[in-house]
């Protein structure tokens, strides 16, 4: 039977806080030795994890459930996990990430990631230098860490998961500080982690992640921002909102608890003296400092509203003006603070302190005459069929609309069913007497829908049931993502399409959860034939589910088959073959078959007509410890692959495609690419060997015997050549000629003037005349023989024209001479080649001049709509005009 709602009020600072009970403990919990226990607790009301403490010292019985373990509590108090734990390190960090998976830090730098429903345990290192350099403290932010070490450096890791230190800067700090907290960047100013650190001297140092440290003094010093006495901080905590900050300080022999904005520019701020000795508590023993005997075990916030303080044996509410000390039922319990309240769990019971709204307090403050207690008691009279006179709030339409208003938000605030139906029937009531313009018609039916999840939630069973609170679903639902991993974290996934479907998220989210449970079922132990129709038949209406994933858990399961057929049903080739690529190369490394695999995605690649992903299948295909023929032969049944793969080769790996052409037997592309294999070779001898090569590739065609004799005529030009240069009276000109083409070779000879050698070198290697002159004339140019160079070209050219003038004038202007140049185009005996070839390089003023000088009419009339030049264009009109034309 639930508690009466108006019971159990704690009044502070002229508001009321209320211990909600959510449910008794009924499991092992029962026997759970609190003090001497490491607990965490996991926020939006989920599980509680323990472990001994191996910094106090207990007698530890042999049926002891947290011996050599680490032990997850469900809501009611029933084991869900025992995971085995025997190190001696010393812990620093015992707390839940915000995806609900426990870390465990050691002061070395090793730490561990449990998951609290499979019981994994993943140990993560940090590296060495926290061998000589321990850690002694650290702290969870999101789904990351902030560390301390004894050097007072501090370090952020922004996953835990994947550990990667990021050095925040130096401190200044001499000594360890009494404390430090550390600020999520999606709570804090800059966008950045942020810690806020007790510094010895007064005040507060603000460490901000990538910037300089900011210290925050007391009022003695005049050099700092100014804020109340801030001195000989012991404890920091936000509030849940991180919108108002608190200080507990001992000054004086006296505990001052101080509250103030976050941001240290706020006016606002109160500062209260308290007395923490606890009159039943012990305090004999060696430790006399009051400030160690009486330090609080936690500071935390009850919303935003009230700091609380949890001693050894009970709890000391703060509010701007008072404080009240709270025992609770049971002396040994441990808090954790919610977005709305604090949740406390103890031997027997699991509850949450939290304000009360004024909502509530109207309806159920006794005696009270507010609009939503006259409802209230209305319906509950009505419900009872002894109706009592309700006439005065009907028919003040006002005060009914309020008093629907505060049912809706007393039944929102209450965590039991009971009495959430009868706040919200009290409202259904009262709303039946008002028009559709007085309510929000959807406030109701949206309140409904909520609470309908809060109490799914909760009675989903002791594994992953979750103790949640109306406001605190209201706020997850900003958070989607984190709210189905904390369902399927657990495997519940009925429960997170029913949520999805009730607030309404992105059908991605939805999606999400059928990959997740196609990925446990393939986990069982069914035939694969049957398990993959399961799985079709269950999730083929839905869209967006990520069968590559599924079928990547198969495969890790050694369910190769069930992988192929299940990646049969993902539309996305370019999700499909990565995939297929990747079970490849996983059951390569287990020593399985891969060939079906590579066929696979050889086939979807072609049907997908994306040359990427081709040449992405050729390239892991290639790389995999197959026989190259049967490579070959796979890579060679569609001609698609194979022209892919022969532009691969080409670019990337020559002695696999002279491999390929050879399985193909295509002997001529095999000497083709052997040539031109030789021609990079830079050594003469290399480069014989090659083509000797390549001559055998070509005997071999049967086809066609003309490479086989160009390359013939090639080897006995160069085996001469590499004769000539090893004898003695070549010596001299073996600088020259040694390892360089045959026209590189005569180039040097004709630069050197030498021209009866150049002329017997030209004879002996059957070099044409027409390329002998021509490499003649581009060596006096670059000689700048001028000269010389008009008088053979006019002897060249006195029959026939051997040489262009058009070539000759070209080399001339592209090496500078273009005036050279210019006159050698005149030298053309065709004028309108002249002109031409001026208009062609950009000389007008040439092409008009010479027009005019040869009289061509019709050339100044076409070069009259060419020029662009005024001048010119008179010019030309001027000459036409004179000419009658």
């Amino acid at each position: 039977m639930s508690s009466e709602p108006s019971s159990h009020w704690q009044e502070l600072s002229k508001r009321f806080y209320k211990f909600h009970h959510f449910n008794p403990i009924s499991g092992e919990q029962k026997s759970l030795l609190f003090e001497g226990s490491r607990i965490a607790i996991a926020r939006w009301g989920g599980p509680m994890a323990a472990m001994k403490n191996l910094e106090v010292i207990n007698l530890m019985k042999a049926d002891d459930i947290l011996k050599d373990s680490i032990v997850f509590f469900s809501n009611s108090g029933k084991i869900i996990q025992k995971v085995q734990y025997k190190d001696f390190e010393r812990v620093v960090l015992f707390d839940f990430l915000e995806d609900e998976l426990l870390v465990v830090i050691k002061t070395q730098g090793q730490y561990y990631v449990i998951d609290p429903f499979k019981g994994t345990k993943r140990l993560c290192d940090l590296g060495d230098q926290f061998r000589s350099d321990p850690i002694v403290s650290g702290q969870v932010v999101g789904n990351g860490l902030v560390i301390q070490t004894s050097s007072f450096e501090f370090y952020h890791i922004p996953n835990a998961q994947e550990p990667q230190l990021i050095k925040m800067k130096a401190t200044g700090l001499k000594q360890q500080p009494d404390y430090w907290l550390a600020i999520p960047n999606s709570k804090s100013s800059s966008g950045k982690v942020e810690v806020q650190i007790t510094n010895p001297d007064g005040g507060i140092i603000h460490l901000i992640e990538d910037e300089k440290v900011k210290i925050y003094y007391n009022r003695d010093q005049d050099n700092y921002v100014q804020l109340p006495d801030l001195k000989n901080i012991k404890m920091i905590s936000f509030s849940p909102s991180y919108k108002f900050v608190s200080y507990l300080q001992f000054i004086n022999q006296q505990w001052t608890m101080s509250v103030l904005q976050d941001d240290f520019e706020g006016t606002n701020f109160y500062q209260i003296q308290l007395d923490l000795k606890e009159d039943d508590y012990n305090y004999e023993g060696p430790i006399k400092d009051k400030s160690v005997l009486e330090r609080p075990k936690k500071m935390s916030w009850c919303g935003d509203d009230c700091v609380v303080l949890q001693l050894s044996q009970t709890i000391v509410m703060i509010g701007p003006d008072s404080s009240q000390r709270v025992k609770l039922s049971n002396k040994h319990f441990a808090i954790q603070a919610e977005i709305d309240g604090l949740r406390i769990i103890n031997q027997k019971k699991n509850e949450i302190l939290r304000r009360l709204p004024d909502s509530f307090v109207s309806v159920f403050q006794p005696l009270s005459t507010q609009p939503g207690a006259m409802l209230y008691a209305a319906y509950e009279s009505f419900a009872s069929r002894n109706p009592i006179e309700d006439d005065e709030l009907r028919s003040k339409k006002q005060d009914l609309a309020q008093g629907v208003q505060d049912c809706i938000s007393a039944g929102k605030f209450e965590v039991s069913p009971e009495y959430q139906t009868k706040l919200l029937k009290a409202a259904s009531y009262g709303k039946t007497f008002l028009g559709n313009q007085a309510i929000d018609p959807n406030l109701l039916s949206e309140t409904c829908r909520f609470l309908r999840v809060v109490n799914a939630m909760r009675r989903s069973g002791g594994v992953g049931g979750r103790v949640l609170t109306y406001d605190q679903v209201y706020q997850m639902t900003k958070l989607p993502q984190l709210f189905v991993t904390l369902m399927l974290r657990y495997n519940l996934h009925y429960l997170a399409v029913e949520v999805t479907r009730y607030l309404k998220f992105q059908p991605k989210y939805r999606s999400q959860i059928y990959t997740h449970w196609a990925c446990c079922k393939v986990q069982t132990q069914i035939d694969d034939e049957t398990l993959s129709q399961q799985i079709k038949e269950k999730i083929k209406e839905e869209k967006g589910v990520s069968f590559t994933e599924i079928a990547h858990r198969a495969i890790e399961e050694g369910k190769a088959q069930l992988a192929l057929k299940l990646l049969e049903n993902e539309p996305s080739l370019a999700k499909r073959i990565p995939v297929l690529l990747w079970m490849a190369s996983y059951q390569q490394d287990k020593q399985g078959n891969i060939n079906s695999y590579y066929e696979k995605a050889l086939y979807d690649a072609v049907a997908s007509r994306d040359s990427n992903l081709i040449y992405l299948v050729i390239m892991k295909f290639l790389k995999a410890s197959v026989d190259d023929n049967y490579i070959f032969g796979i890579l060679t049944q569609s001609p698609i692959i194979q022209a892919h793969l022969i532009t691969y080769l080409r670019n990337f790996d020559d002695a696999k495609l002279q491999k390929y052409f050879q399985y193909l037997k295509k002997y001529d592309e095999c000497g083709l690419l052997a040539v031109t294999q030789a021609y990079q070779k830079q050594n003469l001898g290399d480069k014989i060997k090659v083509l000797e090569i390549a001559q055998k590739f070509f005997e071999d065609d049967s086809k066609d015997s003309f490479y086989g004799k160009i390359v013939a005529e090639q080897l006995s030009s160069l085996n001469d050549l590499k004769q000539e240069l090893d004898k003695d009276k070549k010596k001299n000109n073996k600088k020259v000629m040694d390892e360089k083409p045959l026209n590189a070779i005569l180039e040097s000879f004709l630069l050197k003037d030498d021209l009866k050698i150049a002329g017997e070198f030209a004879k002996h290697y059957k070099i044409p005349e027409r390329r002998f002159q021509l490499t003649r004339v581009k060596a006096l140019i670059q000689n700048k023989n001028y000269d010389e160079l008009d008088r053979l070209v006019n002897e060249i050219n006195k029959k026939t024209q051997f040489i262009p003038y058009e070539l000759v004038a070209d080399l001339l202007i592209r090496s500078g001479a273009e005036d050279k140049g210019l006159a050698m185009i005149m030298k053309m005996p065709e004028v309108e080649e002249q002109v031409y070839l001026f208009m062609k390089i950009g000389q007008m003023r040439y092409a008009v001049q010479c027009a005019i000088n040869n009289k061509k009419y019709q050339l100044l009339k076409d070069l009259r709509g060419q020029v662009q030049e005024p001048a010119l264009i008179a010019q030309i009109e001027a000459f036409l005009q004179q000419s009658g034309k």
